[in-house]
């Protein structure tokens, strides 16, 4: 299967390059960032040229569309192997897609559907660039199921009262688990457990149209970071990971489950994946 060789070789480059404690996995071929839930890919080609003659003069005619033809298909077949390596939830999207023919077939669709990230590169070397990339969002849509997730009808009800009787400055805005101490994974879909092994954190506690569009959980390597406020707001608490045994999933203390537990009754930090790992 060409598109399982193209994951080994790009496994190779990942693992030579790359820490996976990073919300942002590159190889030569591109990166694939879970912190803005984006996959990109560059692809080159040479500027042909031909030489004709008109009036006694030679004029050089560049090719930039073949030679632009040729570098997007060559992103494209990278952003393909790109995409097989992107982390799931323990299990990679290539995995699943040599599991599955009908994910193989929608996530080729999904690729061949790839925007332009950019503006195309023209090189010193006589060579164009071009970066094509997909969003995250796109292949949840393909990967998640639809079982196991929260009914939507009932995505809002449970926490709405309690929130609107405390003062929004005093209200809990979402969770940060910390897990910089750790050696974590980022993934499209992972949980968080308990030091009983109970679950705190899964499908269950939000639908699925939310795992799709913002994804269950966010990324970042520091508080000053953008993306904090963006998914936890101004008034976060913070826990610490205490463990990542399958370095997908993470277990926080019996104690901090509690209080997460206590910030989605009151809060739904969790219904809204308004959840954030900081990464090393």
């Amino acid at each position: 299967m060409r598109c399982l060789s193209i994951f080994l070789l790009l496994f190779v480059g990942l693992i030579a390059s790359n820490s996976p404690r990073t919300s942002v996995i590159r190889t030569e071929h591109g990166f694939i960032d879970y912190a803005n839930r984006l996959i990109v890919s560059r692809g080159t080609a040479s500027v042909t040229a031909k030489t004709t003659s008109q009036a006694d003069l030679k004029i050089v005619e560049k090719n930039l569309k073949l030679s632009k033809g040729e570098a997007r298909a060559q992103a494209r077949e990278n952003l393909l192997g790109l995409v097989t390596l992107v982390n799931f939830d323990g299990r990679t999207v290539g995995e699943l897609m040599v599991d599955d023919p009908l994910i193989e077939s929608r996530v080729e669709t999904l690729v061949s559907s790839a925007y332009q990230q950019g503006e195309i590169e023209y090189l010193e070397r006589k060579e164009v660039a071009i970066a094509l990339a997909i969003k995250m969002s796109g292949l949840a849509e393909i990967l998640v199921d639809a079982g196991g997730h929260m009914n939507e009808n009932l995505a809002q009800s449970t926490f709405l009262m309690t929130r609107n009787a405390v003062p929004k400055s005093e209200r809990t805005s979402g969770i940060v688990i910390d897990a910089r101490n750790i050696y974590h994974v980022p993934a499209m879909v992972p949980k968080v457990f308990n030091e009983n092994d109970k679950l705190v954190y899964g499908p269950r506690h939000y639908t699925r149209s939310r795992s799709v569009n913002r994804g269950p959980m966010g990324y970042a390597h520091n508080m000053d970071d953008g993306n904090v406020r963006r998914r936890v707001g101004g008034n976060p608490i913070m826990v610490e990971a205490v463990s990542s045994n399958d370095m997908v999933n993470l277990t926080v203390s019996n104690i901090d489950a509690d209080r997460i537990r206590d910030a989605e009754k009151k809060f739904g930090v969790l219904t809204n994946c308004k959840v954030l790992v900081l990464l090393k």
